[in-house]
C-alpha cells in the first residue's frame, strides 16, 4: 500500500488527505498546530463561504504567470469541480444554501460545521492525524540497487519524529493571518527542496490611500478659497471621511492605465479604503506597487450618471438657489462626510465638482500587513508543477505535490480561494496515491 504524507491541516490539506485515503493510500497528516483548520474557522466571518457558483469561475484567479496558472486551474477544476465540491459535502451530511445568487454557505451558518464534516470523514477513512508536528526537513532517500522496493522514499523530519512516505503533499498554507499558525513555513520548505518561490505579498485586504498632494489637506468648510482664509478647520479631509460607506465604480490605475475595475460598496477608514470591492482589487494594487509602479485608485462616486448629466444638475441648482454653496449642492449627491474630501480634491486639481465626483482619485501607498490579509499573493511558481497532477516537474522531486495557497494562485473574495483549496487538495491527493 502506498504511503502518503500530507503536511498541513488547512482546507487543502484536509481534502488532500481525504482524497489520498479514498484512493487507497495509507495516509498520515502532520499539523504544526495543536488543532487543524484554524483559518477555516475564520472564513466568511465564521460562516464559511465554501464555494461560488460563478459559471466562469476558473477565469477569476490571478498569478505571476496568469496564462499558465489559469490553464492549471482549468485542469484541476475539471477533476474536482464546484459541483463535485457540493456533492462531496452533501454526501457527507452538510446542507448548503446560496446567498447573493452565487455564494454558497452551510445552512448552519457556521464554519465549525464544515470542519467537523471533514474531520469525521478523515476519521472514517482511518487517516492518522498528528498534531504539534512541525516539519523542519524533507529529504529524498533513493533506494539501493537490488532492493526489492522500487522508486524512492521521502524522509520527513519533525522536531520529534521521522516519517517515511512514497509521496509528500505540501499543504502548508501561506503567511496570511499568522495568528492561526500560518507562518510561511511552506515557502521555506519549498525553497529547501529547490523550488522557485516568488515574493509573497498580502492580498484581499484594505489599501492605504492618501490625496495625491499634501495641498489637499487644508480645506475649510464654507470657503471657496481655503488658501485665502488662512484656516485649517479640517486638517485631513480623507480622515474626515472615515466611517463613510458608499457605492462606487472603483478603478485601479498603474502609471495612468486602468488595470482592474469593480463596482460595489466601499468604506473609508482613518487611513484606508476597505470593503469587498477594494479587497478584490488589492491583488492588482499590491502587484503593481511591488513592481515599482505609481498606483492610483479612482472612484466614480455617481456611476449611474454621466459627468455631463451631473454638471447640468449642478448648474440647474445654482440657477434655482441663488448663492448656494458647494457644500449644499453636494449634500444630495454624496454622504456628508465625503463633502470636505470632494471639495478639497476639486481645489487641489482645479476640477469641477462633476469631474471630481466621477474621478475621485487617491494615491495608493501600501496594503495592510499579513495579519489582516485573507490570502497571500505569490508563492511557488506554477511552472514548477505539472498542471494536471500538481506534482513537481523536476525528476529529483517526483512524489512531491503542492496544494492551495502555497501555490502562486489567488482568487477574489466569495468562496473562490476555498474552492481552489478543495480542488487542488483533491487533485494532489488522488495523484499522490496512484
Amino acid at each position: 500500500m502506498k504511503k502518503v504524507l500530507v503536511i498541513g491541516g488547512g482546507p487543502s490539506g484536509l481534502m488532500a488527505a481525504i482524497a489520498a485515503a479514498r484512493a487507497g493510500a495509507q495516509t498520515t497528516m502532520l499539523e504544526a498546530g495543536a488543532k487543524p483548520g484554524r483559518k477555516l474557522l475564520l472564513t466568511g466571518n465564521g460562516r464559511c463561504n465554501l464555494t461560488n457558483l460563478n459559471e466562469h469561475i476558473a477565469s477569476v484567479y490571478d498569478s505571476s504567470d496568469p496564462e499558465f496558472a489559469r490553464g492549471m486551474v482549468h485542469s484541476v477544476f475539471s477533476q474536482f469541480s464546484v459541483q463535485d465540491t457540493l456533492d462531496f459535502f452533501h454526501q457527507e451530511g452538510l446542507l448548503t444554501s446560496v446567498e447573493h445568487r452565487t455564494y454558497v454557505y452551510p445552512v448552519t451558518g457556521q464554519s465549525a460545521s464544515v470542519l467537523e464534516i471533514l474531520l469525521r470523514t478523515l476519521q472514517a477513512l482511518k487517516v492518522k492525524m498528528k498534531y504539534s508536528e512541525e516539519v523542519i526537513e524533507i529529504e529524498r532517500r533513493d533506494l539501493s540497487p537490488g532492493s526489492e522496493e522500487t522508486g524512492c522514499l521521502w524522509n520527513v523530519r519533525t522536531k520529534t519524529w521521522n516519517y517515511e512516505a512514497d509521496s509528500v503533499i505540501l499543504s502548508c498554507g501561506s503567511r496570511a493571518v499568522p495568528a492561526t499558525g500560518s507562518n510561511g513555513s511552506g515557502y521555506e520548505l519549498s525553497r529547501m527542496l529547490g523550488l522557485d518561490v516568488t515574493d509573497v505579498l498580502p492580498g484581499l485586504t484594505a489599501v492605504s490611500c492618501a490625496f495625491p498632494s499634501p495641498e489637499a489637506r487644508a480645506y475649510v468648510p464654507g470657503s471657496r478659497n481655503r488658501a485665502a482664509s488662512g484656516k485649517k478647520t479640517v486638517e485631513d479631509p480623507f480622515l474626515a471621511a472615515a466611517g463613510t460607506r458608499t457605492f462606487a465604480v472603483v478603478s485601479v490605475l498603474s502609471d495612468g492605465e486602468v488595470i482592474a475595475q469593480e463596482r460595489g460598496q466601499i468604506q473609508f477608514t482613518q487611513q484606508d479604503l476597505s470593503g469587498i470591492v477594494v479587497y478584490n482589487l488589492s491583488r492588482s494594487v499590491v502587484r503593481a506597487l511591488h513592481s515599482g509602479h505609481d498606483v492610483t485608485i479612482s472612484l466614480d462616486l455617481i456611476p449611474d450618471n454621466t459627468e455631463e448629466e451631473i454638471e447640468s444638475m449642478i448648474h440647474s441648482m445654482r440657477g434655482k438657489f441663488d448663492g448656494i454653496s458647494d457644500e449644499k449642492i453636494l449634500c444630495g449627491l454624496v454622504p456628508s462626510r465625503m463633502i470636505p474630501a470632494v471639495l478639497a480634491l476639486g481645489e487641489q486639481t482645479g476640477s469641477s465638482l462633476a469631474h471630481v465626483l466621477k474621478h475621485f482619485s487617491l494615491k495608493a501607498s501600501r496594503l495592510r500587513d499579513f495579519d489582516s490579509a485573507q490570502v497571500c499573493v505569490g508563492g511557488v511558481r506554477t511552472t514548477e508543477l505539472n498542471p494536471d497532477t500538481l506534482e513537481c516537474v523536476s525528476e529529483d522531486l517526483k512524489g512531491i505535490f503542492l496544494t492551495g495557497e502555497l501555490i502562486d494562485i489567488d482568487g477574489p473574495c466569495g468562496g473562490y480561494n476555498l474552492q481552489w483549496a478543495w480542488s487542488s487538495g483533491y487533485t494532489a491527493g488522488t495523484h499522490a496515491a496512484q
